[in-house]
């Protein structure tokens, strides 16, 4: 049982040191990649914990949540979200870019 435990090991350290993709994901790196260049755990991260990487002033996006719609966002309407994310630092445009992203990939979130 303890060979096993130790192979795995081995063969998860050896995919983190041959991935640079999943380095950068295990050291928590979401915040240096656009929302369009995010993956899935990425968006994820960035949803529930974005305030926190932009610090004091931002509200947790869930605190946002009942003012987007349930709906799926078009590419363009995302697209649309970032740029306004971009420009202003807005903490709700940032958080619907996110969200815009998720529910492009179906994982909207509820909380």
């Amino acid at each position: 049982m303890m060979k096993i435990a130790v192979l795995t090991a081995l063969i998860c350290a050896a995919c983190y040191a041959a991935d640079p993709v999943l380095q950068e994901r295990a050291a928590g790196h979401c915040m240096d990649y656009s929302h369009t260049q995010m993956d899935v755990e990425c968006l994820e991260k960035m949803w529930k914990y974005y305030h926190m990487y932009k610090g004091a002033g931002w509200e947790p996006c869930s605190s946002f949540l009942d003012t987007f719609s349930a709906r799926k966002y078009s590419a363009s309407q995302c697209k649309a979200s970032l740029d306004r994310c971009g420009d202003s630092k807005d903490n709700k445009a940032c958080c619907k870019s996110i969200y815009c992203f998720l529910s492009q990939a179906r994982k909207t979130p509820t909380n």
